[in-house]
């Protein structure tokens, strides 16, 4: 045993035992961390199919801008991909921040001659507990968007998702 460990306690004396627990404890614990549960696989072959609904927000738009919105229309993202069909389209005032110096405080008021101008898209998708796919393309609110069909084209945010039965 002695030309295996020396006088202090180091494997051929290059590292002690204490080194390779605590090395051996580590990668015990980076691998249990970082491998995938398998409910990912799982969860991804029970998606398949669900019908999902988002809601692209367009900013600091012209009002006519929202007559080349058709409802019905397939709708395709920058890299030509199909990311649904357009299943409603309403606007709201356009609202910035602006100060109010008599009261110190900051308030919303709407600027003339802009909208808001939300657009409801439907699509089928692939969900799993971490993650919602139309293909390729990933549907995340807050993610910016890219849309366009054959009337328009705009860059907007993803401000609603509603991944249908799949929660």
């Amino acid at each position: 045993m002695k030309f295996l460990i020396d006088k202090n306690y180091r494997l051929f004396g290059i590292p002690n035992i204490i080194s390779i627990i605590i090395i051996l404890i580590v990668s015990v614990f980076i691998a249990i961390r970082f491998s995938a549960p398998l409910s990912i696989v799982t969860n991804a072959a029970k998606s398949e199919g669900v019908t999902i609904r988002y809601t692209v927000e367009l900013q600091r738009k012209n009002p006519d801008f929202k007559k080349n919105i058709k409802v019905g229309v397939k709708v395709k993202n920058s890299g030509g991909n199909e990311i649904g069909t357009i299943t409603n389209v309403y606007s709201e005032p356009y609202l910035e921040d602006a100060p109010d110096y008599d009261n110190n405080i900051i308030r919303r008021s709407p600027i003339d001659g802009f909208e808001t101008i939300y657009i409801e898209i439907e699509a089928n998708a692939q969900v799993t507990d971490y993650t919602t796919l139309i293909g390729s393309y990933e549907v995340l609110i807050g993610k910016q968007a890219y849309i366009s069909t054959i009337d328009f084209e705009a860059v907007g945010y993803i401000v609603g998702l509603n991944r249908g039965n799949a929660a």
